[in-house]
C-alpha cells in the first residue's frame, strides 16, 4: 500500500473527508485527493501535519516497502543495528530477540509486549480488527 492509499485508508477511518482533512492542515481539497491518488507526494511536513490531524503516528503514513525476503533481511539488518533484534533459534524454529546491550533495547522491549498483548487480543476475540489496525496506526514508543 503506497502513501496515497494509506492517507486515504486512515482518513476515511478517522471519519474524515477530503475536504474537512485539507481545511485542518491549511490545504487544498484537491491537493489531497491528488496525494490520494498518487498524482503528488506530500512532504514531510504535510505528512505530519495530516497524520496529527487523523490521529495517527506520521510513520503509519510513511511508505515503508518489503516485497521480498532480501528486503525484509535489509530491515532487519537495520533494527539489529539500531535496536538490537537479534535472531535466536529454538530448535526447529527461528525468531527474533533483543538484545539487552542495545541502547535501545528497554524501548524496543516494551513495544513488543504492548503489540504482543494487542495481537493476543485480536486472536482471542477482545480486539476487534479494526481496534488492532487503529491501534497500530496510532502506537507510538
Amino acid at each position: 500500500m503506497g502513501v496515497g492509499e494509506r492517507i486515504r485508508a486512515l482518513r476515511r477511518s478517522a471519519g474524515l473527508t477530503q475536504k474537512e482533512l485539507a481545511a485542518s492542515i491549511g490545504l487544498t481539497e484537491s491537493a489531497v485527493r491528488n496525494y490520494e491518488l498518487g498524482l503528488r507526494t506530500p512532504s514531510d511536513d504535510q505528512l505530519a501535519a495530516m497524520a496529527d490531524s487523523i490521529g495517527v503516528a506520521p510513520e503509519a503514513l510513511m511508505d515503508i516497502r518489503v516485497e521480498s525476503a532480501r528486503q525484509a533481511l535489509e530491515v532487519l539488518f537495520r533494527m539489529e543495528d539500531t535496536l538490537g533484534l537479534v535472531p535466536q533459534s529454538d530448535g526447529d524454529s527461528i525468531g527474533l530477540g533483543i538484545d539487552p546491550e542495545a541502547e535501545q533495547a528497554p524501548i524496543m522491549h516494551q513495544s513488543l509486549v504492548a503489540w504482543k498483548r494487542m495481537r493476543d487480543g485480536l486472536e482471542d476475540g477482545t480486539v476487534t480488527p479494526d481496534e488492532y489496525a487503529a491501534w497500530k496506526a496510532s502506537f507510538t514508543a
